[in-house]
């Protein structure tokens, strides 16, 4: 069984927020934050960081910011980790 963390810890920053928008409430980001932060900012270096990338990917069309949650946008595509089945969530 492989935890959220397991994939943060493991994975490209892009890749994780692609991740966790895929659902229809996606992840607010406080608690992309948090769980960044939780996790000793693996893969990226602090919050101004995870700022920037989230930006560039509202930028890039891939997210949506909302206001309330980062959510999947219209150039939203799935993360190779993903379409491979790396993880299982049990």
């Amino acid at each position: 069984m492989n935890t959220i963390n397991d994939v943060v810890i493991a994975e490209d920053p892009r890749d994780v927020v692609l991740f966790l928008t895929k659902g229809e409430d996606g992840i607010s980001y406080p608690r992309l934050d948090k769980l960044y932060n939780r996790n000793n900012w693996a893969n990226i270096s602090n919050n101004l960081e995870l700022l920037k990338l989230v930006s560039n990917m509202v930028d890039e069309g891939l997210i949506v910011d909302s206001g309330n949650s980062l959510r999947k946008g219209l150039n939203w595509k799935e993360p190779a980790f993903v379409a491979e089945n790396k993880y299982s969530f049990e």
